[in-house]
């Protein structure tokens, strides 16, 4: 292509052009070419990076939510736990006392168990006696009231007998 004309261009030290315009209209042609591929994987890298850079930044604003939320559950937890010593403390101090009362109510109880055993028995013993000297004096009342009826009735019959008899 064109050897003679490079010769040429030589030859004349630069006065005829060393391409001819079809050759630089092809070069031309191919430098937009590879120029207009060069900017579509430009413009492809950008929109990838684009992308990335949204992807980025979307697991940026998670990861700094999910921060901000373990912040929170950190300090809950702390609260929690302080809350959680200070009753520790106040139980630990109030064990003592807790102890020594239900060894009171304890022993209180116990005591009045054995004294309430105690008295249902002399109850039980007084009522027996009052039991027997009730049913004394019911048959002494009774003897009373029912001897002098008895008598009368006894008479009466010892009475209509001998009539009967004498008849």
């Amino acid at each position: 292509m064109g050897m003679v004309r490079k010769t040429l261009s030589i030859g004349t030290l630069g006065v005829v052009s060393f391409r001819s315009k079809k050759e630089k209209l092809r070069r031309a042609d191919r430098s937009i070419h590879e120029a207009e591929i060069a900017l579509e994987h430009e413009h492809n890298a950008r929109e990838a990076a684009e992308l990335r850079v949204a992807v980025a930044e979307k697991r940026v604003k998670h990861a700094t939510s999910e921060a901000t939320r373990n912040a929170a559950k950190l300090a809950k937890v702390k609260r929690r736990d302080r809350r959680r010593a200070a009753i520790g403390e106040l139980l630990r101090d109030a064990e003592p006392a807790v102890r020594s009362g239900a060894d009171a109510v304890r022993s209180a109880g116990s005591d009045a168990a054995t004294r309430g055993r105690k008295a249902g028995k002399k109850a039980g013993k007084r009522a027996r006696k009052a039991g027997k000297k009730a049913a004394a004096r019911a048959t002494a009342v009774t003897k009373d009231v029912v001897v002098p009826s008895v008598e009368k009735v006894t008479a009466k019959i010892g009475e209509s007998i001998e009539e009967l008899s004498s008849r």
